[in-house]
């Protein structure tokens, strides 16, 4: 124990100096070596990969191409990888899973093999016998590889009694409709679905009933889908395209969301767990944005320190000049610490005949850097103003990063997959032997994750969902624990 004692004390020196350097140099610096040549439309979601390269799905035109690419993947500099099949599949958010990517697709989701190429062995779910797609929305991936579909969806599965348009549609990890699960009705289409740490899930749409039970725009139901009444939002306008829940309990969410009786526009809340607005968060924060169309959509990144990052098409946020992002306090209050010079450039969208400047969110690499992706031409920090910025940009400083120790280790931990969404599992160089404690720290060293590890355990899965993205370091802690620390990078 004196020996581990003396590491953490180490590790959280060393921190510290990470902290106290990042606030010497200029925070959030933009990288002018990576640039994309992509000339016109949107990047909706990336992925980053542990060599460098990004997978990119969204509506790009490239130089040259007569044709737009709705998944490609781009190499570490931003040039576009020759080598990855660019399908005519994509478009729609990318989630990791056991090395392969799943990705929205045509109102559907399709898993995509690590050269671009589809998955063969799960099927397009339209040519399955008893779902087809209607209105797309959203998803989630379970550990297991099985999907959740929200949107607005026939079945005609008359064997188990499911027929006529559903909202929420279980598949198994093959794509076809799991024929085991209670697939859920509402009256319009889901387009958000966000996991609780417990399990149950945070729904927003445009509907007004859920299972024939009345229900505000922001909801939460059981794992299984059944309604959680013990949650209840007053909201009777708008949706929320982006939820993050704290460790507390309660809830952020961005989007636009009018609460019954009340005239008010709201963009970026907090939720007491019970679903109640928290008045002590700037729930009245303002982000205006110019022109129409998706572009103007609002959503957020929380960051490992409780800062949110806001995304969306506006101009100024609460008064004052933001482009595109804008960088929040963990109350909402506006910050300057980051993103107060001219941010996303503007971009000019033949096909919707609108001025754009917007991010759509942001992305964790294996280094620590973040992406941020959208539609502009032209970045600019406060620091550098880079004209030649085209969809994605990277970004360095927006965490403290955690080091880990050189000291030589007995044993060793390796994470799979690492960057890791919504688990990750812990292999061991050789087996515990004795009960030993898996602990997860952030990088201001603050417990954030503890598991007892069973005696002889060689293998150990971890469920991230309760954790913002972030680096993280995972140590094992007990008597004469033998295995050295390693760094877990959560992105999705």
């Amino acid at each position: 124990m004196k020996h581990m004692r003396h590491w953490w004390l180490c590790f959280m020196l060393m921190a510290l100096g990470t902290i106290h350097a990042a606030h010497a140099q200029q925070p959030f610096d933009l990288d002018t070596a990576f640039r994309t040549p992509i000339s016109e439309r949107y990047v909706n979601s990336i992925l980053p990969q542990a060599d460098g390269k990004l997978i990119l799905s969204g509506r790009m035109l490239f130089p040259g191409a007569l044709n737009e690419h709705l998944l490609v993947r781009i190499e570490p500099n931003g040039e576009l990888d020759p080598t990855y099949y660019a399908s005519s599949l994509g478009g729609g958010k990318l989630r990791f899973w056991n090395g392969l990517a799943y990705v929205g697709a045509n109102s559907t989701v399709r898993r995509i093999l690590p050269n671009g190429y589809v998955d063969p062995s799960f099927i397009g779910m339209n040519t399955g016998p008893y779902f087809s797609s209607g209105q797309g929305g959203d998803y989630h991936v379970y550990p297991d590889g099985r999907v959740l579909m929200s949107g607005l969806h026939v079945l005609s599965d008359s064997i188990r009694g499911f027929e006529g348009f559903y909202c929420l549609v279980w598949f198994t990890n093959t794509g076809y409709l799991d024929t085991t699960q209670t697939h859920r009705t509402s009256d319009n289409a889901i387009s958000s679905i966000h996991q609780q740490p417990d399990g149950k899930f945070l729904l927003s749409g445009i509907f007004t009933t859920y299972e024939g039970q009345p229900v505000g725009r922001i909801f939460r139901v059981h794992p299984d889908g059944a309604l959680d009444t013990t949650f209840q939002t007053d909201f009777d306008w708008g949706e929320a395209n982006a939820i993050s829940v704290l460790g507390d309990g309660r809830i952020l969410a961005s989007g636009y969301m009018i609460r019954d009786g009340i005239s008010d526009t709201l963009r970026m809340i907090r939720l007491m767990p019970d679903g109640s607005l928290d008045p002590t968060f700037n729930n009245d924060l303002s982000a205006p944005v110019e022109g129409l169309g998706n572009y103007s959509t609002l959503r957020h990144t929380l960051l490992v320190d409780g800062r949110i990052v806001l995304h969306g098409g506006f101009y100024q946020v609460d008064g004052e000049p933001r482009s595109g992002i804008a960088m929040l306090t963990p109350d909402g209050e506006l910050s300057d610490d980051a993103f107060a010079g001219g941010g996303c450039g503007n971009y000019f969208d033949q096909l919707n005949n609108t001025n754009v400047h917007s991010s759509r969110g942001m992305a964790l690499a294996h280094d620590g850097s973040w992406y941020i992706h959208g539609s502009y031409h032209g970045y600019d920090d406060g620091t550098v103003n880079d004209s030649t910025q085209r969809f994605v940009s990277r970004l360095y400083g927006l965490d403290v990063g955690v080091q880990e120790p050189q000291a030589p280790w007995p044993g060793e931990l390796t994470l799979h997959p690492n960057p890791a969404g919504t688990s990750t599992t812990v292999q061991f160089s050789s087996a515990a032997t004795r009960e030993l404690t898996l602990v997860l720290r952030d990088p201001l060293g603050r417990l954030v994750h503890t598991e007892r590890l069973p005696y002889g355990q060689s293998a150990h899965s971890i469920e991230l969902t309760h954790l913002p993205e972030g680096v993280y370091l995972i140590s094992v802690e007990g008597t004469a624990a033998p295995f050295a620390p390693a760094r877990l990078v959560v992105s999705r």
